[in-house]
């Protein structure tokens, strides 16, 4: 059984065993496009306890043996062996019961993708969701945004055709270089209207980065994080699509990075005092 086939099977397991669940971490990234080796098996669950897992995982026969291992955030995390890997490494079933940088189940449920995996439906975090996921403090979360965020402009791109909107929810969640270049490319960015209300839509302070230079007074109705006052200045008057436009995007870029790992840092110390 491959990695893919064996993630189909435990999602269909837990389903049938009432645990609801959605795929994150490696196995999601593979899943929207980026080649990734994955030996864990990472879920977000609606399961309220670390207690009902260990209560109900040991009773669905078709898993196996479960052991848990010990973790820090015991409250919110909980993570079990499943098997031995040919090359004799542990095979983890991991459950996010809460999780700092994503909202409640019901909602990440609402905005989830399900699609064909290793054979089977397999319920994943929306691309969005998962972006948001892996705003943490180690670097290959956030090479992995970076691919996920080209691979959602062209999703983007793609639907202009077919949906009404398609245009402006390509505009107002616009977050890479390749998704801005063809949209240039295609002249997409002509209609002033538009772009006022892509703008007024964005929540991400990088597509209010990309747009700014057109927006005149335009502005958010809420960013997730704001801009910076010397690089939104920069933005007011800069040459849409010049070189210097184009490092004041990845200014405000690398500020966003530095806030959402504070966060991430400041949490973790958080987590790991109440423990002391």
């Amino acid at each position: 059984m491959t990695p893919d086939q064996k993630l189909a099977f435990i999602a269909r397991s837990l389903q049938d065993a009432g645990i609801e669940t959605l795929v994150m971490g490696g196995h999601a990234v593979r899943y929207y496009g980026i080649d990734r080796n994955t030996a864990d098996f990472d879920l977000v669950t609606s399961v309220a306890t670390p207690d009902e897992l260990r209560l109900r995982l040991p009773r669905i026969e078709a898993l196996g043996p479960v052991r848990e291992e010990p973790v820090w955030r015991s409250r919110d995390f909980a993570r079990f062996e499943i098997g031995r890997l040919p090359d004799g490494r542990e095979e983890w079933l991991e459950f996010w019961i809460r999780n700092h940088l994503l909202g409640d189940f019901k909602s990440l449920n609402a905005r989830a993708e399900v699609g064909i995996y290793g054979g089977g439906q397999v319920a994943f975090l929306s691309i969005a969701d998962l972006m948001r996921s892996k705003e943490t403090q180690r670097e290959s979360d956030w090479r992995d945004i970076a691919l996920l965020e080209e691979i959602q402009d062209a999703r983007h791109h793609a639907a202009i055709a077919s949906k009404p909107d398609g245009l402006l929810r390509l505009l107002s969640h616009l977050r890479s270089r390749r998704g801005m270049d063809r949209a240039i490319e295609k002249n997409l960015l002509d209609d002033p209207d538009t772009i006022i209300q892509a703008v007024a839509t964005s929540a991400h302070p990088v597509t209010y980065a990309f747009l700014l230079p057109l927006a005149g007074a335009a502005a958010p109705a809420a960013l997730s994080v704001s801009v910076e006052p010397t690089s939104l200045a920069a933005l007011s008057t800069v040459d849409f699509g010049s070189p210097k436009h184009f490092a004041l995007i990845e200014i405000c870029r690398r500020a966003y990075k530095r806030h959402a790992m504070e966060i991430d840092r400041a949490d973790k110390q958080a987590k790991l005092d109440q423990n002391r």
